[in-house]
């Protein structure tokens, strides 16, 4: 993943300013709240404190020590009681209900007729009554009603219907008379509220005025803010770009230099097809010579080290012939011996790494039984070489640069000085072929004393075409640096079910520890 400072710099978005606006919602909800019983009261008028009352005065007044409510309740007992259970006779219960409706009758009776209600000194805040009027659900088609004989249009006089118990609804027709003194009370209640509205409304607009200004000014920061992340957010596109043409040129470039390295294999495997056929000739001609019984013991041993010499080549030729002939995703894995390949290999390249290279190889078995594994042979060997050539190129690394630390020192005595440099030319480097056991897997550890990596360099040594040495000179011709040699490495490690681990600390050389299952 790309990360840019232009990138952090786009996700850090401003704030829109939105909480600017809690401040005046608080104050408005503070002169909503102060004057809510005033603003109710005149939304809602006179007649909403004169139902209250009434409602009041219908559900508590008692004429049979019973409220009305009660007596409702009572009845709708009765009238719902079915007459096939226990209970009184039928005609009793009829008897009963007759009784129960009287009592309600009376009761809205009482309520309608105040005996000063008819007089022209009639009490102040005292209603007229026209009609009362209670629905039972249970009989809807019979309504209790009483009515005060008063002549009155419904259309002209104040009307209450609620629910006054369950499944029970009063309808009150009535008339209310003015008193001056209470008038003038809500008057100025009234007017009260309305000067607690002007001065909330007037803080809240002001604070109102100040939030605006406010969130125009965090606005206009926003919008900037904005601009300057779409030039940064254009920068890296542009940016990204440039990348993703980069990654075309070098993924043009790998696959050219794999069709390159595809055509040195073919090359190479024709040359030791060729080479192979040319030995087949000499290689019968010395065993006739040697088969023949009138040469000298001496002529016959140096016949026989020829023979040995170009047997040995014709084996390598076989190699590199398996090795181009054979495909990168499939393997041939057979039982064979870890330490023996590993005895043979170094034999190989012992004198070459002593003689040309300044290296000991050195092999330290600590095995007690057998080291047979499941593997490929010829690959297996082409790791340990491409484990040698690294380790190779890690000691001539560290080798100059031993020869730049003696040259850059400061030494007064110029023979001394001298001696420092020689003994840095004359650093031997080390490869160390540790063979080992644990449960049932085999380890071998390849241990160097040459430059080592850093930690970064370790995390990506295995990946292909990458490389420390890429622009360093090419030991002995052999391409050193094309970043290959760990990447083959490790991909048939993991084809063949082999594990590596690398160690690895700058000046101190590196290790490489293999791992596989012991073969039964």
């Amino acid at each position: 993943m790309i990360s840019s400072p232009l990138l952090q710099e786009k996700n850090t978005t401003p704030r829109s300013g939105w909480y600017l606006f809690l401040l005046p919602l608080f104050f408005w909800a503070i002169a909503l709240f102060a004057i809510s019983d005033a603003l109710l009261f005149w939304i809602k008028g006179e007649a909403k404190y004169e139902q209250n009352i009434l409602k009041e005065w219908l559900e508590e007044a008692r004429v049979f020590r019973k409220s009305l409510p009660e007596l409702i309740d009572n009845y709708r007992k009765l009238i719902s009681r079915d007459s096939t259970k226990l209970g009184p006779p039928q005609d009793e219960l009829k008897q009963m209900v007759l009784v129960r409706r009287e009592e309600i009758d009376q009761h809205l009776r009482a309520l309608g007729e105040p005996p000063t209600k008819i007089h022209p000194d009639i009490l102040p805040l005292f209603p007229t009554f026209y009609e009362i009027e209670i629905t039972i659900a249970e009989e809807s088609d019979r309504p209790i009603r009483w009515a005060s004989g008063l002549p009155f249009r419904p259309e002209q006089c104040q009307v209450l219907e609620y629910m006054i118990a369950e499944n029970a609804k009063v309808k009150l027709y009535y008339q209310l008379h003015a008193y001056d003194r209470r008038r003038s009370i809500e008057q100025e209640k009234l007017s009260r509220g309305r000067w607690l509205f002007l001065v909330g409304a007037g803080l809240a607009l002001a604070v109102t005025l100040q939030s605006l200004y406010s969130y125009f000014r965090e606005r206009t920061r926003f919008i900037q803010a904005q601009k300057v992340n779409q030039a940064a957010a254009f920068a890296e596109k542009e940016m990204l770009a440039q990348q993703l043409v980069a990654k075309a040129a070098e993924k043009d470039s790998i696959e050219l230099r794999s069709q390159m390295y595809a055509g040195v294999g073919i090359m190479a495997g024709s040359y030791a097809h060729n080479i192979k056929n040319l030995l087949v000739r000499p290689l019968d001609l010395l065993r006739r010579c040697i088969a023949n019984k009138a040469l000298d013991q001496q002529t016959s041993s140096m016949l026989g080290e020829v023979e040995n010499t170009l047997g040995a080549v014709a084996v390598r030729l076989e190699q590199i012939l398996n090795a181009v002939r054979r495909q990168g995703d499939k393997f041939e894995p057979v039982r064979f011996d870890l330490k023996e390949l590993v005895c043979r290999t170094v034999a190989n390249w012992n004198s070459i790494a002593d003689d040309k290279w300044k290296i000991d190889l050195e092999i330290n078995v600590q095995l007690e039984g057998e080291s047979f594994i499941n593997a490929d042979p010829s690959h297996l060997q082409q790791i340990l070489e491409n484990l040698i050539f690294n380790a190779r190129d890690a000691v001539f690394e560290q080798r100059l640069a031993l020869r730049e630390q003696a040259r850059s020192q400061q030494i007064n005595d110029i023979q001394k000085s001298k001696v420092t440099i020689i003994e840095a030319a004359a650093w031997r480097g080390r490869i160390c072929f540790d063979l080992s056991s644990l449960s049932n897997n085999i380890i071998l550890e390849v241990r160097d004393n040459g430059a080592g990596m850093t930690p970064e360099v370790v995390a990506r040594c295995t990946e292909a075409y990458f490389s420390t040495r890429r622009e360093s000179a090419i030991f002995e011709g052999l391409g050193s640096g094309m970043g290959l040699g760990l990447s083959f490495v490790q991909s048939v490690l993991d084809k063949s079910g082999g594990k590596m681990v690398v160690s690895s600390q700058k000046g101190l050389g590196t290790t490489f520890k293999i791992q596989y299952e012991m073969a039964l």
